[in-house]
């Protein structure tokens, strides 16, 4: 099946990745945008990840999509022959590590090709995983993932070593092509964290040095591990909340209208609170922002919740693809509405004409 957005996940999975080792899918999602996107979308490399911007209808506020560049994985340590330490950062199922295969990459990759493949052995007091090399290290490796394939299909479904966060990636930069393309009136931004995994610290780090207005609206975008009401092959989630809280209402209203004009082309998509797992949502709406979120739904989540084994991610393709459509449809409905951003200038406005009456 030959599809822009399965062409760019292939892209994004061609390297690694790790929290705090984005720098090779980084670059893959720089290469991939210089190309498709051109002049009309601004891009700034920031400490905590990319932001890409789209302003088809000019200053004011715009609609953020929010992904993020990493997925659980090792950093090691004491690499040597015939043998390293490897430190857990991110939620992989920790009962099924025991014995699983591992390849190690050195902190910039480039490509799929590990300098080592070893084996797990099991977690030591401290936390930190013993891994015997099956082959002696070439070069220094700086970190290690489950050797488990990166981007495959499967009839219907897509696997990967690394579906959450990469196709949330994907589906973003996909969404923000087809929008800037079309020269549509509206604003869109992508923004690409780094270090999701480990405390949302990519996004925070955008938000606490002032790369995100405070007037945007910010839609997480993630895969996320399938639920009663949330399954694969019935669509896109219009996700209400995560473990932590509920969701801003305007952006769900919003979401909701996109869903509905949808629905009526034969999309399908599903509403409810996923609690499986904390979004970056959540980091946006402690610091005031307005936010919500949309999943795919996930199967093996982190490699392997739920599961028997460690085993591969996967998401149905159709249901990836019409994540794409709901996003760019809450794109073009989103400059007609009093989302918060408005709403707080009108507010501002009216204080600065009435504030000499409080005297």
């Amino acid at each position: 099946m030959k599809s822009s957005l399965l062409e760019l996940f292939r892209l994004l999975t061609s390297v690694p990745t790790a929290p705090y080792c984005e720098q090779a899918v980084a670059l893959k999602a720089l290469e991939w945008s210089r190309r498709h996107l051109g002049p009309r979308v601004k891009i700034r490399r920031c400490l905590g990840g990319l932001v890409l911007s789209y302003r088809g209808a000019g200053k004011g506020q715009a609609l953020a999509l929010a992904a993020h560049l990493d997925h659980p994985a090792f950093r090691l340590s004491r690499v040597e022959t015939p043998a390293a330490l490897a430190r857990l950062r991110g939620g992989l199922p920790r009962h099924l590590l025991e014995g699983c295969s591992v390849e190690a990459f050195p902190e910039k990759p480039k490509g799929n090709v590990p300098l080592a493949r070893g084996v797990l052995g099991a977690a030591r007091k401290d936390g930190d995983y013993p891994v015997r090399w099956l082959e002696a290290p070439r070069g220094r490796p700086a970190f290690a993932v489950l050797a488990l394939t990166p981007c495959s299909l499967e009839g219907k479904w897509l696997l990967s070593r690394s579906i959450d966060d990469l196709l949330g990636c994907a589906i973003s930069l996909e969404a923000l092509r087809l929008v800037s393309s079309s020269r549509a009136k509206t604003n869109l931004s992508v923004l690409l964290h780094r270090a999701e995994e480990v405390g949302f610290v990519g996004a925070l780090d955008l938000i606490r040095a002032g790369k995100v207005s405070l007037e945007d609206s910010i839609i997480s975008v993630e895969t996320s591990r399938e639920l009663p009401g949330a399954r694969p092959g019935k669509g896109p989630v219009i996700r209400l909340g995560d473990k932590a809280c509920l969701f801003d209402p305007n952006l769900t209203a919003l979401l909701d209208e996109a869903a509905s004009r949808l629905r009526k082309r034969g999309l399908r998509t599903q509403r409810r609170r996923l609690t499986g797992g904390t979004c970056e949502a959540t980091a946006y709406l402690a610091f005031g922002y307005e936010a919500g979120g949309v999943a795919v739904p996930l199967v093996n989540y982190h490699n392997g919740w739920g599961a028997k084994a460690v085993a591969p991610e996967k998401v149905r393709i159709d249901d990836a693809q019409a994540c794409v459509s709901l996003l760019v449809e809450a794109a073009r409905l989103f400059p007609g509405r009093t989302l918060r951003g408005a709403l707080r200038r009108r507010l501002e406005q009216r204080h600065s004409e009435s504030q000499v009456l409080l005297a």
